[in-house]
């Protein structure tokens, strides 16, 4: 039926200029008034003109249901890699939380191992050397001042485990988040002499303390604090915790080397970061130092850090 309307409206106009032409060729000139003969070849151009414009809207009508069948089938698509999207994003997050168990485990038996064995070994053997440094004081200057020296060893790397332990030390079963890093930014200022700022702005959804988003956000100061310990020659951080109802942020700065950061350490954990649903954004100071901000969302589990 459309074909033939098509067909139609593509003869039809012609048939009626023709037409048109012919009558006004085969009439007298005196048969019909000038007035009336102009007035129907007007009539018959604008039959003509309706039939072209027929013919265009159902060009028109023909290319909108090509578009609409296109868009739909577009619309389709986009769902399926919108499921197959959310499928594989579940999946990662599911293996993540594997990983960081696995990994959780491993630290806090590390820990307990420092603890229980190798730093009460280390004890021992400092108390030990300091009995023998009393007794050779006066008698063996040579061996007096030897043993000052190993003791003075004993002591970098007791002070070593405790930044150890103090890394791998985990968020605390129902300890609030920043009570955990309070105390946490305490051992670190007292052990490597870098002072700090702490702001915590935990405001609405404070409940939520011992959830994952808080153990990664926990994981992340320890390991940007090791960082800037070992290679960023700062003398002040400032860290500055918020939560809200569906996000928990935190932003460490620091006045150090901004070239002391380790690359790889903030790539693996802005990996972890991303795979848990959050992000992670590293920057240097244009009054020097750096600045690390971690923002993951709090709507949704995420995987332990």
């Amino acid at each position: 039926m459309k074909l033939a309307l098509v067909r139609t409206a593509d003869v039809v106009p012609g048939l009626m200029l023709l037409g048109a032409c012919a009558l006004a060729a085969s009439l007298p000139g005196s048969a019909f008034p000038s007035s009336a003969l102009t007035a129907l070849i007007w009539l018959l151009g604008a039959a003509g003109a309706l039939c072209l414009l027929l013919r265009r809207g159902i060009d028109l009508d023909d290319r909108a249901r090509e578009l609409s069948a296109r868009l739909c089938l577009e619309q389709k698509a986009r769902q399926v890699a919108e499921g197959t999207l959310a499928d594989t994003q579940t999946v990662l997050t599911r293996v993540v939380r594997q990983q960081e168990s696995v990994r959780e485990g491993e630290r806090k038996r590390i820990a307990r191992d420092i603890d229980d064995e190798l730093g009460q070994v280390l004890v021992a053997l400092r108390g030990e050397m300091s009995l023998l440094q009393m007794a050779s004081a006066g008698i063996h200057p040579a061996t007096h001042h030897k043993t000052g020296a190993m003791i003075g060893t004993l002591d970098l790397a007791l002070r070593a485990l405790r930044v150890l332990a103090g890394e791998l030390r985990p968020l605390a079963a129902g300890e609030r988040l920043g009570d955990a890093m309070a105390r946490q930014l305490d051992e670190f200022t007292r052990l490597n002499g870098i002072a700090h700022h702490f702001d915590a702005d935990t405001g609405a959804g404070n409940d939520g303390a011992g959830t994952d988003a808080d153990a990664l956000l926990y994981r992340a100061l320890q390991e940007t604090l090791a960082q800037i310990a070992r290679s960023a020659r700062a003398t002040c951080i400032r860290v500055q915790l918020s939560r809200s109802h569906t996000r928990l942020s935190l932003s460490i700065e620091d006045d150090g080397d901004a070239d002391g950061s380790c690359a790889g350490a903030v790539a693996a954990l802005r990996e972890r970061v991303g795979a848990a649903g959050g992000a992670l954004h590293a920057e240097a100071l244009p009054g020097g130092g750096k600045r690390l901000a971690v923002v993951v969302s709090t709507m949704h589990g995420v995987a332990q850090g």
